[in-house]
């Protein structure tokens, strides 16, 4: 408080001494005293310049703090920009995911996983990491976690109670083995959240863990490696080819009228053909064709003869 107010009185004698410089050429003004005007004018200004020092004081504070910001930002990423210079003209650098002699718990710093959101909310990841086929630095960006909040805010109890679960999954990753989390809290410039990703993959040489099916496309066509936690699970599903017979509880009905649906016990749907009229029995089918994409596996059937 005493230096406010030392401060206050500071900034109130220039005002007061700039005033009374400036009178100076101050003209007569009858039946005014010259003398009397000047002395009137400079304490007028003096206490404009005290009651104005907590505005000027303001104004000039978040200027600073803008400043400084605004100069960390620019050395930090120079520093960044140099780093990866001196990388990629090293002849002794490899471009290997993994380098032989990179410690357990970090690799390369432009080369990370990114997680997004829908990674984190499907949860699967946690389970991935524990097995150990995870290692190195996985990055959680800022805005990711963002996204992530406005989910766990939701008034929806569901995206609400996964949103929740998310932040649970990001604790209990920091606990798996092999593997670093870090908060990533540089914002790439870019519209969406997904731009945002593709922008950092780019920049950092990652890869993005996602689940989002357009989110894989998208990153695909700007060249960015996905992890696609669905195609993983796909890839270790039970196989299935046209000819083989397969047991299956009809759940419900399918997108046609005439289809039955059910599911393997790894979650793989079962579209039966004609099989409208057997739900909630157990029957035996015989496989048709199988469909494959990221967003799942389907494998369509006919009731065996």
């Amino acid at each position: 408080m005493r230096i406010k107010k030392f401060l206050r009185l500071v900034l109130a004698i220039i005002f007061a001494l700039t005033a009374f410089i400036f009178t100076e050429v101050l003209p007569e003004i009858p039946p005014f005293n010259r003398i009397f005007l000047r002395i009137l004018i400079t304490l007028w200004f003096g206490l404009m310049g005290y009651g104005l020092f907590p505005d000027i004081a303001k104004v000039v504070t978040t200027a600073t703090i803008n400043l400084i910001n605004s100069l960390v930002t620019r050395v930090s990423s120079e520093v960044t920009t140099q780093m990866l210079r001196l990388q990629r003209q090293n002849p002794f650098h490899t471009t290997a995911a993994y380098p032989s002699n990179a410690p357990i718990g970090g690799v390369s710093v432009n080369q990370p996983l990114i997680l997004d959101t829908s990674a984190i909310i499907d949860g699967r990841i946690l389970d991935i990491a524990r097995t150990s086929f995870l290692y190195g630095t996985i990055l959680v960006p800022s805005f990711v976690l963002a996204e992530l909040q406005q989910v766990a805010d939701s008034a929806d109890y569901i995206k609400r109670s996964r949103g929740r679960r998310g932040f649970e999954i990001i604790e209990e990753l920091k606990k798996a083995k092999g593997i670093r989390i870090e908060v990533w809290d540089k914002e790439p410039l870019a519209k969406t959240v997904d731009d945002k990703l593709i922008k950092l993959a780019k920049n950092l040489h990652g890869r993005i863990i996602t689940t989002d099916y357009n989110l894989n496309r998208v990153a695909t066509v700007s060249s960015v490696t996905v992890l696609n936690i669905n195609d993983l699970a796909n890839a270790v599903k039970t196989v299935a080819v046209p000819g083989e017979g397969l047991e299956v509880k009809v759940i419900h009905l399918g997108k046609d009228p005439k289809q039955g649906v059910g599911y393997l016990p790894d979650g793989t749907m079962i579209v039966v053909e004609d099989g409208a009229n057997l739900v909630g029995k157990e029957i035996k089918t015989e496989v048709s064709r199988v469909l494959q994409s990221s967003a799942g596996r389907m494998i369509f059937t006919r009731t065996s003869r």
